[in-house]
């Protein structure tokens, strides 16, 4: 340790001058002088090992300071040397001071982390924005979402729904900010509410999502309509989620088509004519005769004889009312002749009969025609005329006839011409059954 105190020591150490003595010899002293006012002691560096001489010589300073601090040993050290010593034990000073000083310590700073849950939902803005943020700084954050996404709440170091939280930053912060897919509610609804049920009854769906409802009616209902927020007819249909949507399903109670007819159409009418009905319901249908016709029968979806029959509508019905004249109408053409045409119709009668009608003869008149009598008679089976007429078929064509029978038996019509052209001959008797 001496050898290399005395080497550093020997860095410092002036050159000789021819004045001086050779090393560890003491020097002789001439007789003593004042020296000058400026003189300088010169003092050498002991040798290794032979520091208790060193300072026997020099003498201990009063305040115990090293040795190379000693006047002595700092007036041997060139300037540029003291300087060096002396910077550094500044900056020795200097570190230790801000090393022990608890005052002079560095601020902490502390580090924020943000996450977004899931990662595509959404970002976050910080104000301020840095890497590191000091003690006690509030920052704040910003959740924006994405399209279809909504902010939902924070998680971690930060709490609440609101999308803008402040954080104060008194340690390192990790927070997230939750999204989800933004959602709609489905709302289904029947009307009237005991006739059918809507598949599925509702719910809630993510933004954009498509969901198919089906319509299935009660027993004696059907489906109608959609209406709310769908539309149409059909028993399906498809609501796409882009709000919140209400749907109603329409439906009735089936109905059925009652179709009424007569039969001839002439012959009368009925009443109601039909319609639409609901599914169980009954209808009363009447059949009124026209002039001259009489009920007979229904036939179709409903039977009978009475001119009143109840039908139940429990599918859809046809009915069709029958009816027959009461009098009977013949349409005839009589052949031409100069010698008379006749035409004879006959009927078997039961006596007290009343036999009424009437008859016409008609044809194109020609001025050449050299007759325009016509006459019309009814025979008993006794042979005997109970009715004659003669008229003239172009000013007096027509004749209204009616008796009573008094025997039961054939009864004869007979009507004649003598026109050289053919007539038309209408007859309209009751009752029937003349041929």
């Amino acid at each position: 340790m001496g050898e290399i105190r005395m080497g550093v020591f020997n860095i410092f150490k002036k050159k000789k001058t021819n004045a001086g003595s050779v090393a560890g010899k003491r020097r002789v002293q001439p007789e003593r002088q004042e020296p000058p006012a400026k003189a300088k002691k010169r003092i050498k560096p002991p040798r290794a090992g032979d520091w208790r001489r060193f300072f026997k010589r020099v003498g201990r300073p009063k305040w115990r300071l090293p040795w190379w601090l000693s006047p002595q040993v700092w007036r041997e050290i060139p300037w540029w040397g003291r300087l060096l010593i002396v910077a550094g034990i500044v900056g020795i000073v200097l570190a230790v001071l801000f090393a022990v000083q608890p005052g002079c310590a560095p601020e902490p700073s502390y580090r924020l982390s943000v996450a977004v849950n899931p990662v595509e939902a959404g970002e976050v803005d910080f104000s301020p924005a840095y890497d590191e943020y000091g003690a006690g700084t509030q920052v704040t954050l910003t959740a924006t979402p994405t399209t279809d996404y909504e902010f939902v709440s924070w998680s971690g170091d930060a709490s609440g729904t609101e999308p803008v939280v402040t954080v104060t930053m008194d340690s390192d912060k990790s927070v997230t900010a939750n999204f989800r897919i933004i959602q709609y509610a489905l709302v289904t609804s029947v009307s009237p509410p005991e006739s059918g049920l809507v598949s599925p009854e509702g719910g809630i769906y993510d933004i954009g999502g498509s969901v198919t409802l089906r319509a299935n009616p009660m027993v004696d209902y059907e489906f109608v309509s959609w209406s709310g927020d769908a539309s149409g007819t059909e028993p399906e249909v498809t609501v796409t989620m882009d709000s919140d949507k209400s749907v109603t399903a329409n439906f009735r109670l089936v109905q059925y088509a009652l179709a009424t007819s007569v039969s001839p159409t002439e012959g009368g009418s009925v009443s109601p004519m039909g319609g639409i009905y609901n599914v169980g319901s009954t209808v009363t249908l009447t059949a009124a005769p026209a002039v001259d016709y009489e009920f007979v029968s229904w036939s179709g979806d409903a039977s009978g004889t009475e001119p009143e029959v109840t039908v139940t509508m429990d599918s859809d019905k046809s009915v069709t009312a029958n009816f027959v004249a009461t009098i009977q109408e013949i349409r005839d053409i009589m052949p031409s002749g100069i010698s008379g045409s006749a035409t004879v119709y006959s009927n078997i009668l039961e006596g007290g009969e009343i036999i009424e009608g009437f008859v016409e003869l008609t044809g194109e008149y020609y001025s050449q025609d050299w007759s325009f009598d016509w006459n019309f008679e009814i025979i008993n089976p006794e042979g005997r005329e109970v009715d004659y007429w003669q008229g003239h078929w172009v000013k007096n064509n027509h004749h209204d006839f009616s008796f009573k029978a008094q025997y039961s038996g054939s009864y004869k019509i007979r009507v004649r011409h003598n026109s050289l052209y053919e007539k038309d001959l209408l007859l309209r008797i009751r009752p029937k059954g003349w041929s």
